[in-house]
């Protein structure tokens, strides 16, 4: 079969060669030619639909460039989906570079390999700047501060002394609060900066500035005259402040405000607290107790003490080993105490108030060796105006007493009883001034 097959192709090969030779015949073009005007046709084109940024990538770089790459990991770990018809024209290298620009890819050649990776951007100079507060403290406005710049940083200075601060501030509300133990590491740190770092940029540094001219403004102060009043009374008088209403009322009666079903609390605007005083103070049945008058700051407290401070037996420990045990002392205030705390806002001060009137009495049932404390005691917040006159009551205590006149040696029925029934309440008195 093989040389059947052989023969046949030498015997075409001979009558081939015979023929004489004719014309070849054109070759028709692929194409036709594009009007003028018209885009030309790309060399090579793409289209893809949702693929992950990485893929859209090596589609690239397998199809058109084919050349070597190398895709940096945060590129593989975009999980962004695109969409795109592309078409690499004339020149595919700028084509694909620009493909990648618009997706935030870098390109660079090391060794004759692209190494694709994300575009990352320069970060703008930073430079410090400090501040140094005139009226505010530094904690109070690095916290008020601190998340409006999340990419400055904030740092304050600090000194160390030899002895414990008498103030330190509170980081969250910038007041002040009470101050370490002596002779701990703390007492030896001064929490108050003097000043105040930040590290940021140009821009950053002019809104900080802006910012600070409005938070560092001087804080407010109040000040608080009052007169502590104990009134003595019988129950068909009524309260002391039910006595109060009617002494006021033909004195300074312009803004006095309708007393609560409560009858402890009256606000009276408009009035001065001079003429308040000297209203109940010509009552016989008013003794004045104590005056106290402070000024303080908003945030701050104040203290206002008549009195003595009384040894107390407090805790027993027992040391161990055999030891005896040792028993504690502690001193507690008594008298007249008068603690106030204000807030000033915008438009009216919130006042924390607490009066106190105490004393110790011998102890009669219990701890014998110890002390009673007897205190009368009121304590409220309330919201006042600038010049607002308060007058806060209920503190009352009565007493009962009874005897009988008469010799002992004589019968009942010629013997009478005595008794006599008082009361007396503590009526406090306020006006709040804004300095």
């Amino acid at each position: 079969m093989k040389r059947v097959i052989a023969a046949l192709l030498m015997a075409y090969s001979a009558v081939a060669a015979a023929a004489p030779a004719g014309p070849l015949l054109p070759l028709m073009p692929l194409s036709m030619p594009l009007p003028a005007g018209a885009p030309p046709l790309s060399d090579s084109a793409m289209e893809f639909s949702r693929v992950r940024v990485v893929e859209a990538v090596e589609a690239m770089y397998t199809q058109i460039l084919k050349t070597p790459y190398l895709i940096q990991p945060e590129v593989v770990a975009d999980e962004r989906l695109v969409s795109f018809r592309f078409g690499t024209g004339v020149s595919a290298r700028s084509e694909v570079s620009r493909f990648m620009n618009l997706l935030g890819l870098s390109v660079r050649t090391v060794n004759g390999v692209d190494i694709v990776g994300i575009v990352k951007e320069m970060e703008p100079d930073k430079e410090p700047f400090v501040y140094r507060p005139k009226y505010r403290d530094v904690t109070y406005l690095v916290e008020l501060l601190r998340g409006l710049f999340p990419k400055g940083e904030f740092t304050s200075t600090r000194s160390v002394h030899g002895a414990p601060q008498a103030i330190t501030a509170d980081a969250a509300t910038g007041q002040s609060k009470a101050p370490a133990p002596a002779g701990s590491a703390a007492s030896l740190l001064d929490t108050d900066p003097d000043a105040l770092v930040f590290n940021g940029t140009e821009t950053d540094i002019k809104k900080l500035s802006s910012l600070l001219a409005q938070l560092d403004t001087r804080q407010g102060e109040v000040m608080v005259r009052g007169q502590v009043f104990e009134v003595a009374s019988n129950g068909a008088e009524g309260s002391a402040f039910s006595l109060a209403l009617h002494l006021l009322g033909g004195t300074v009666s312009a803004g006095l405000s309708t007393p609560s079903t409560l009858d402890g609390f009256v606000r009276i605007k408009n009035a001065s607290i001079d003429a308040v005083f000297a209203a109940l103070s010509s009552d016989s049945r008013f003794k004045t107790i104590s005056a106290p008058s402070l000024r303080v700051r908003s945030g701050a407290a104040g203290r206002f003490a008549v009195g003595q401070d009384v040894p107390v037996l407090g805790a027993i420990s027992y040391p161990g080993n055999g030891s005896a045990p040792v028993q504690s002392v502690e001193y507690r205030s008594s008298g007249v105490i008068f603690d106030l705390k204000p807030i000033v806002r915008e438009s009216v001060v919130d006042l924390t108030v607490g009066q106190q009137l105490s004393n110790f009495i011998v102890t009669q049932t219990g701890v014998n060796n110890s002390p009673t404390l007897t205190k009368r005691e009121v304590s409220t917040s309330l919201s006042v105006a600038d010049g607002d006159v308060v007058i806060i009551g209920g503190l009352a205590e009565n007493r009962e007493s009874s005897g009988r006149i008469g010799f002992s040696f004589l019968p009942d029925w010629m013997r009478s009883n005595t008794g006599q029934n008082s009361k007396t309440e503590i009526l406090l008195v306020l006006q709040v001034s804004r300095l």
